[in-house]
């Protein structure tokens, strides 16, 4: 992983992904069924240390590969806890309380449209202020130990120059929840960033 971008360039991919999350705060707040908003963003580049120690023993990782002019990807990190919270907050008793392979898939399908819905919001804040063609492939979702987290993306963004790392706090009435995003692109984000913040 390289560490390229400069604060004020991290600065504008954050505001960037902040709008994305401006923008889908109302099919956001009818997919989880309870009023949210983001409490805030941050950029820390040892949030990920203090994730893999007090995320529990595994993580939801959902990731989003981007397509068209700018090859990249987004990874969005639920612990156990804030899934088991989500989907108490979102989903009925009869699905929560029956462990079916039905009911399973329903909890793992519901997390990816959330991711999806994200993703797709911050991908097209992207887009638009950079005037290319942008979109995400379907997301996937795996779960692994924290114990691998920090091997498991160091191998996925190694082929990329630029990996920002954001924390972003939800707040709602009935769920509260700071999951963690990856946003890893190829080095031509830097020039493109440059080139239009200049324009």
């Amino acid at each position: 992983m390289l560490y390229e971008m400069k604060m004020n360039e991290v600065d504008v991919a954050a505001d960037l992904i902040r709008g994305g999350f401006a923008s889908a705060k109302n099919s956001m707040e009818q997919i989880l069924r309870t009023p949210i908003a983001v409490e805030r963003i941050e950029h820390d580049d040892y949030a990920m240390d203090r994730f893999m120690l007090n995320g529990g023993d595994e993580v939801h990782l959902l990731k989003t590969e981007l397509r068209g002019e700018l090859a990249g990807a987004c990874y969005l990190l639920f612990t156990s806890d804030e899934v088991g919270k989500i989907n108490k907050a979102c989903l009925p008793d009869s699905i929560l309380e029956n462990r079916s392979p039905e009911n399973e898939l329903m909890k793992i399908e519901f997390l990816k449209e959330f991711d999806n819905m994200l993703s797709a919001a911050v991908i097209t804040e992207f887009a638009n202020f950079l005037g290319i063609l942008l979109y995400g492939d379907v997301p996937s979702l795996d779960i692994i130990s924290t114990f691998s987290l920090a091997k498991y993306l160091d191998g996925e963004t190694e082929k990329f120059d630029n990996v920002i790392h954001l924390r972003a706090i939800f707040h709602g009435p009935e769920l509260a929840i700071s999951p963690h995003f990856i946003w890893a692109f190829q080095g031509e984000l830097l020039d493109k960033i440059k080139n239009t913040s200049n324009n």
